[in-house]
């Protein structure tokens, strides 16, 4: 029964990202600008290209035990909200890593890479997974790390629709 309890809490848990990812990005300002990435279908996301559309933006990596359940969930909690955009942003350093975890973690997302860490450092992303939620004018309304399968996407759902998550400052 520990082992059990011991399993679901480490899926539940975010996961810290190692700590050399942070050498580069001493000198960013934590949670402005626009966030452009380079996506796995070969074209190039802007956050400003988005404007007039809520977007979320969720951080992964192939390290990342409770990624391996989110980003599937996120993908089907996607299908019932086809107004909302989505791009699913690895930030390993290695894109091979980032490939062995796409072919064997199958999920319908835009993918886009961050691997030198440029936007994950500007919005001060610390574990993973770590969601955003951006507002129709691109600021940034939500903020959440970790993933819980019981409670799913609800806080998000929440953020959609205007309200305060409950347990949010």
């Amino acid at each position: 029964m520990i082992l059990l309890c011991s399993l679901v809490a480490a899926q539940a848990a975010p996961e810290m990202i190692p700590e050399d990812l942070f050498e580069a990005l001493k000198n960013e300002s934590v949670g402005s600008g626009d966030i452009v990435l380079p996506m796995h279908d070969g074209s190039t996301f802007h956050l400003s290209g988005e404007k007039g559309h809520q977007v979320v933006v969720a951080f992964w990596a192939s390290w990342c035990s409770p990624c391996r359940h989110e980003l599937p969930a996120l993908a089907k909690w996607a299908k019932t909200n086809p107004d909302v955009r989505i791009v699913a942003v690895n930030v390993d350093r290695n894109r091979a890593d980032a490939d062995r975890f796409l072919s064997s973690v199958h999920f319908d997302l835009p993918v886009g890479y961050d691997p030198d860490a440029k936007e994950l450092g500007r919005y001060g992303v610390t574990s993973m997974p770590t969601m955003f939620l951006f507002d129709e004018k691109g600021a940034l309304a939500w903020k959440h790390t970790g993933f819980n399968e019981e409670r799913g996407f609800q806080e998000l759902d929440q953020a959609l629709h205007g309200e305060k998550p409950k347990g949010a400052k």
